[in-house]
């Protein structure tokens, strides 16, 4: 990602100057970490209007208006006990969920991992500072442990790799952005509260392919609820949901089946139906983690496969494509 945004820098002239690589790292770096923290700031004061609202609830009254207006949802419920049944066993489950000794192991386990990402946030900027100031470390390094007759395949694998995953993070991050602002714009439309949430949501889980939008959908509608509830419009749940479903329904087929093929083809240069199947056969292997990296991944090893094993004939059908 860091990569073309250095090469722009470093092409900038200050009179007869060019600036350093250092510079242009180091310019390159805080743009993305200002991009980031810009987002999570932009995003920030709404979740936590959305967390105070939710910890004042009174469940009880909620659960009574939501199944005055789902008839048939309170039928089914109360086939499984009475009113009153339903009503303790709830309050017990929000008293098991909210009790010290969880929240105690809730607040530890968050400063736990926020020491965690911070400290490993510290040592990828550190790293990435040196790399985009000098690239040439990543393929000295890479010729270092290559044997000398491959020093010119291997200087091809890093020069190939590093422009088709640039062009597919850069894509990746288009892709997120067009979603997000569809999503944002549709809901705004529909009046939909909690749309700049939901949003987020939807362009952050982007990056999960398939699986993502099915997680979002959950997300938006139980924010989609919130919203209602947070006016005292509960009559308009029904109606909420019916909105937030068929929308992001929609824009995900439509970047489904349209943008994200197009993007991710050109960026990676693989067929739509390869792309499918690679992430498939990741989410097979990995979950959702193999997912999220099934297609860089595949990428690297159709670019190794394009130097070393053309001379077969499946090796040589799977990276025509791939440019020299």
């Amino acid at each position: 990602m860091g990569y073309p945004i250095t090469y722009r820098i470093e092409k900038i002239k200050i009179g007869k100057r060019k600036i350093p690589n250092s510079i242009a790292a180091l310019l390159t770096i805080i743009i993305i970490v200002g991009l980031i923290f810009g987002l999570f700031f932009i995003i920030i004061p709404p979740l936590i209007t959305e967390v105070k609202f939710l910890t004042t609830l009174n469940f009880h009254d909620v659960l009574q208006n939501i199944l005055a207006q789902f008839p048939g949802l309170k039928r089914t419920l109360l086939k499984l006990g009475t009113e009153e049944d339903l009503k303790q066993n709830l309050s017990a489950q929000l008293k098991h969920l909210v009790n010290t000794d969880n929240i105690t192991l809730i607040v530890n386990n968050v400063f736990h991992y926020l020491g965690m990402l911070l400290g490993g946030t510290l040592c990828v900027l550190f790293i990435t500072f040196f790399i985009l100031k000098d690239e040439k470390i990543v393929r000295q390094s890479l010729l270092t442990i290559t044997p000398s007759r491959f020093d010119n395949e291997m200087s091809d694998i890093f020069r190939t790799s590093k422009n088709m995953l640039s062009k597919y993070f850069a894509g990746l991050f288009i892709d997120m952005f067009i979603v997000s602002a569809s999503i944002m714009v549709v809901l705004s439309i529909l009046g939909i509260k909690n749309a700049l949430l939901i949003s987020f949501v939807a362009g952050l889980l982007n990056v999960i392919p398939y699986i993502g939008s099915m997680i979002t959908m959950i997300i938006a509608i139980f924010l989609g609820v919130s919203g209602c509830i947070s006016s005292g419009t509960y009559e308009l749940i029904g109606p909420t949901i019916n909105k937030i479903f068929f929308s992001l329904l929609s824009i995900n087929l439509i970047d489904g089946f349209i943008i994200q093929p197009l993007i991710f083809s050109n960026s990676v240069k693989a067929h739509p139906l390869e792309i499918f199947i690679v992430t498939l056969m990741g989410a097979t292997i990995g979950g959702i983690f193999g997912m999220v990296v099934a297609l860089p991944v595949y990428t690297i090893l159709r670019i190794i496969a394009k130097e070393f094993l053309t001379h077969l004939k499946f090796f040589k059908k799977i990276t025509d494509t791939i440019p020299e």
